[in-house]
């Protein structure tokens, strides 16, 4: 019979605790108390809040642009908080689609768009009426 250096126990004897699950005291086997496996309260996870923001937006417009990895969608204008000065960064919604909602009501908004809030897209300033969306695929 093979005995460790550290005790009297066999290693096949070690072996087969192992097997058995003997040999970690079984923590890894206990299941977790069901208190810490449900939350208290559900929360709303930080898409379901930015559409809701977008839902109570007033005017939006939606961008159909591919700007580039690492780069950044502005706008700049004027109404709804707009400025020609800054721009304002839209929602990256996925490879080529970007958004930006205003929140105030009842003006409409003139903008252009900016790609980094430095390069301006061609062509004339662009209006959207309040309450309405406006798609654009701007030209750089």
């Amino acid at each position: 019979m093979k005995t460790t250096p550290f005790g009297n126990e066999s290693i096949d004897n070690a072996k087969e605790q192992l097997r058995r699950g003997r040999g970690l005291a079984g923590s890894a086997r206990r299941s977790p108390p069901e208190a810490a496996v449900q939350c208290a309260t559900p929360t709303r996870s930080a898409s379901a809040r930015r559409r809701a923001e977008r839902e109570r937006a007033v005017a939006r417009v939606a961008a159909k642009v591919d700007v580039g990895f690492g780069n950044t969608l502005f706008i700049r204008g004027e109404g709804a908080g707009l400025s020609w000065d800054q721009g304002q960064p839209l929602e990256c919604v996925d490879s080529l689609t970007w958004m930006w909602s205003a929140k105030r009501k009842g003006e409409p908004v003139t903008f252009k768009l900016l790609i980094n809030d430095q390069l301006w897209c061609r062509g004339a300033n662009m209006t959207v009426a309040p309450g309405a969306q406006f798609e654009v695929a701007p030209a750089f």
